[in-house]
């Protein structure tokens, strides 16, 4: 599995000064039906290795930091692309290559 990032996302990350990526699947069983979803954030070092030492994630080393992958069966494509999505002021991680 190679782990890709946007010319966007890296400078992001360099004027942000963040170089870890987590992967975390958010669940939501309060309604009628259960939501259940991927979402990704950057996080400290620490937070990488409490993670991967507590949490039981995958930590898996790229070019520019670490990817964390959570211990839950998804589905992986050979190629992860990391990108930079914004909406007016507000910046989100997007990504392709991992489902639930």
């Amino acid at each position: 599995m190679e782990f890709r990032y946007t010319p966007e996302l890296i400078s992001y990350m360099d004027n942000k000064g963040k170089k870890h990526i987590a992967v975390e699947v958010a669940s939501s069983d309060h309604s009628d039906f259960e939501v259940t979803e991927l979402y990704y954030r950057f996080i400290s070092e620490d937070h990488a290795f409490y993670l991967r030492d507590k949490k039981r994630y995958v930590l898996k080393e790229t070019d520019v930091g670490f990817v964390l992958l959570p211990p839950y069966r998804l589905h992986y494509e050979d190629i992860v692309t990391f990108g930079l999505k914004k909406f007016l002021i507000f910046h989100s991680i997007t990504q392709t290559g991992i489902s639930l």
